[in-house]
């Protein structure tokens, strides 16, 4: 099943007490429960970091665990994130607004609509399921478990930029505006803790964060992007490319999805002004 569908007015107005931040060569699927996260060890030129901190107003940043590299170590997942005990209500909530989004216009959404980030099984590319075999081993791949998380999208592309998506037998089609960074929320009562669990390449690591003080908020940073990108090298860059080599799809039904710079004005490595989106796989005829 894919991600279960839930309003923007409807989720909770305090301040959450997780964020999960994704961005980069990165793969979201959903059973409805939970969300599996596959990070592609074929983009040869990304690399992963996970960073975990909690940042508390007024104070400075405690860093819990930084971890660079594959997570292919642990088995039977590379990592669980994972809230104990578990929530009465285990979800992974597609947030969205009222309106849908217009990929190709870049309006009709609110801007943390979760239907900006990409839909590889949709209308506006395969329309059927796509398999990914890193979610059969699990070796590189991320789990969100036993919680209630709310995904959202983090950050859109700028105006700036417009994505061609192009596929032999099929008019071209611009995009703007798309979604590059997922962010997922997720609420702690008093007696839970948030749990993560990976493998340093050493030994097993269990990390194991309380709920945060008031107005606090653990963070966690899944990248899977360049350490430098030159952005003049960045425009005609085909980020569907390094996907597809994790899928099945067969060479003639793979879409080019190429970056044309618009307008002039400074590029922020690092941030959506870069090309590297996270990419659902959430079921057609899902959005």
């Amino acid at each position: 099943m894919p991600f279960q569908e839930r309003r923007l007015s409807t989720l909770p107005t305090r301040t959450p007490d997780v964020e999960i931040i994704f961005h980069g060569q990165l793969l979201m699927q959903s059973d409805g429960t939970g969300c599996e996260i596959a990070v592609n060890p074929l983009a040869l030129n990304h690399v992963l970091s996970i960073e975990a901190r909690t940042r508390v107003p007024g104070q400075p940043d405690v860093i819990h665990m930084r971890h660079w590299g594959p997570l292919h170590f642990r088995q039977p997942e590379g990592m669980t994130i994972q809230i104990n005990p578990q929530s009465d209500t285990r979800a992974a909530w597609k947030c969205v607004g009222e309106t849908s989004p217009n990929h190709q216009t870049g309006v009709g959404a609110p801007p943390d609509d979760f239907r900006w980030i990409l839909n590889l099984e949709g209308a506006l590319f395969h329309n059927t399921n796509v398999v990914c075999p890193l979610f059969n081993n699990r070796q590189h791949v991320i789990r969100l478990l036993d919680g209630e998380y709310f995904f959202r999208t983090g950050l859109r592309a700028p105006a700036g930029l417009r994505f061609v998506r192009k596929l032999a037998g099929q008019n071209p089609a611009d995009f703007r505006r798309i979604g590059a960074i997922a962010r997922v929320s997720a609420f702690l009562n008093p007696t839970q803790t948030l749990v993560l669990t990976w493998h340093d390449g050493t030994q097993e690591q269990v990390l194991p964060l309380d709920k945060p003080p008031q107005n606090g908020v653990h963070e966690v940073y899944v990248e899977n992007t360049p350490l430098f990108i030159d952005p003049a090298v960045a425009i005609g860059h085909d980020e569907l490319a390094e996907y597809y080599k994790v899928l099945d799809v067969p060479p003639a039904q793979r879409f080019t999805f190429t970056t044309i710079r618009e307008t002039i004005g400074a590029f922020d490595r690092g941030t959506p002004t870069i090309p590297c989106q996270v990419i659902r796989l959430d079921e057609p005829p899902n959005d």
